[in-house]
């Protein structure tokens, strides 16, 4: 019988909505992901001579990739709706036309057998299991951090308190926490809930806003550890549990996201934010993400760091734009990049940190005047010790315009980077070659970061091209007269539902005058 085979990867939106496309049409397909499979990743090449997923087989007819594919099927939906065409729907004219056919002979279009013990760095992760073993006891009752934190962030009270001309968000006074304690836990008085509140705050589910006063049934005012540091993602809790390895713990929580965005994908292969943030699993993965706090990054060599800061990077910017929002301006993009950060190794960094500071070996982002790390900075010794432009093919900001998200790994990772590298120059939406007008038009990204590509750039993108187009911006380059030109830089996404991102999203406090916070995050009850 014969069938639609898709090579694709995890985290590709145009694989998701290849795939959307065909389920909702009831069009059955096979998947080859080459992320898990990357010895599929040479079959495709040879089968297509191309680099970018997805590519689709209908049986051993290459039909190409998301956009020839969508094609087709629009043009069978309009088939189907004419009288001289036998089949009612578009899974009947699939059936006439792909499913009564042979399956394919050709073995490089085989399904690959599942891996039976697969490396410890690529093993995939149990999203069913918890990492985490603290367990919190009131009275005879035992709860898990998760468990416990998510009660006291639906019973516990959250307002904006002003004191000498500033405001402290999400906070409580002591005597109101009291109050709320003794009503969640039924506890018999209010010394016995004081005491559980200074329990709270020596295990550090609880903070003074200053740090100043310890808990009691006073007038100070206090914070819940998931809103003590708004601008750092992955404080949900302070991490107590034992800690995995750096790749081992990042890839698991890749999978664990990949899951949840998988729950929510619209009819379009899109992401739906607005359904990701009430999902349970958002919250399991709250907790978990906070794991990378007692990371060692230190200990890495550069391309285990290199891998795992990428990984890292990819995961956050869809993490964040869950939490806080995606920024749509130049000016909230400088603040997003700047100023949200994720904890490891118990530093705080920031978006801007981990691209230019560590990737980049501390070399200063093009439109700053000064470099990540300064000469005092204790993260300096993270940096790079070179600087490889390749990186600049690995990130996803989160725009349309971004490179696709893949996972990389310490031991290949300079075969999976020179791999996004030829990939991304290969889509004409980033690299294209106009024979005619003598023109050779990039991705914004290399105007941007010219200098880590270096002065001839021209010959650096043909470095990673192939085939025809290769030989065609050789031919341009040896000629003498190329003009080089640049495409616009889309900063929309691909996801659906998105909250917008505002400074006053990542601030525990300001001076009079400055925006309160929306109630973004908050537990669903």
């Amino acid at each position: 019988m014969g069938r639609i085979t898709i090579f694709c990867v995890n985290e590709c939106n145009f694989c998701r909505q290849t795939k959307a496309a065909l389920t909702a049409q009831n069009v059955p397909f096979v998947e080859i992901n080459v992320e898990m499979y990357p010895e599929k990743r040479k079959d495709m090449q040879s089968l297509t001579g191309q680099l970018t997923v997805p590519q689709v087989f209908f049986n051993e007819k290459h039909v190409g990739g998301a956009k020839e594919t969508l094609e087709i099927l629009e043009e069978w939906d309009l088939e189907t709706k004419s009288k001289y065409c036998p089949d009612r729907n578009v899974r009947e004219h699939y059936i006439r036309m792909v499913g009564e056919q042979g399956e394919p002979a050709d073995k490089r279009l085989s399904i690959p057998k599942p891996k039976s013990s697969p490396s410890s760095e690529t093993e995939s992760a149990n999203v069913s299991s918890s990492r985490t073993r603290d367990l919190f006891k009131v009275d005879d009752k035992h709860w898990t951090t998760l468990e416990f934190t998510e009660t006291l962030m639906q019973n516990m009270p959250r307002e904006t308190l002003s004191y000498w001309g500033s405001h402290y968000f999400n906070t409580f006074k002591g005597c109101d926490g009291v109050t709320a304690l003794q009503k969640t836990f039924e506890l018999k008085s209010r010394d016995e809930a004081a005491q559980l509140g200074q329990t709270l705050q020596r295990k550090q589910y609880i903070h003074h806003v200053t740090k100043d006063h310890p808990f009691g049934d006073n007038s100070y005012y206090y914070r819940l550890q998931p809103f003590h540091t708004p601008n750092v993602l992955n404080t949900f809790r302070v991490w107590t549990d034992e800690v995995d390895e750096p790749l081992n713990v990042i890839h698991r929580l890749a999978k664990l996201w990949s899951k949840l965005e998988a729950r929510h994908l619209n009819s379009d292969g899109m992401v739906d934010h607005s359904h990701i943030r009430v999902d349970p699993y958002y919250w399991k993965f709250e907790e978990e993400v906070c794991e990378l706090q007692g990371v060692r990054m230190a200990q890495l060599d550069d391309n285990a760091r290199k891998a795992f800061v990428i990984n890292v990077y990819n995961l956050v910017i869809r993490y964040a734009s869950v939490k806080v929002g995606v920024p749509a301006s130049a000016a909230t993009r400088s603040v997003f990049f700047d100023q949200v950060c994720v904890n490891i190794e118990g530093a705080d960094f920031s978006l801007n940190d981990l691209e230019h500071g560590i990737l980049r070996a501390n070399t200063r982002h093009p439109f700053q005047i000064s470099k990540s790390f300064g000469m005092t900075s204790s993260k300096q010794s993270l940096a790079l010790t070179k600087l490889d432009p390749r990186v600049h093919f690995a990130l996803n900001c989160g725009a349309r315009s971004c490179p696709p998200i893949k996972k990389y790994t310490s031991a290949n990772i300079d075969e999976e980077l020179e791999v996004s590298a030829q990939a991304f120059c290969e889509q004409d939406d980033n690299v294209e070659v106009d024979m005619v007008d003598g023109t050779l038009t990039l991705s914004k990204i290399f105007c941007w970061y010219s200098s880590d590509f270096g002065s001839e750039i021209p010959g650096v993108v043909a470095g990673f091209l192939s085939g025809k187009k290769k030989e065609n911006l050789e031919s341009l380059i040896d000629g003498g007269n190329l003009k080089v030109k640049y495409f616009d830089y889309d900063w929309s996404t691909n996801d659906v539902s998105n909250l917008t991102f505002e400074r006053s999203e990542i601030r525990s406090r300001c001076i009079v005058g400055g925006k309160a916070p929306t109630d973004k995050y908050r537990m669903p009850k």
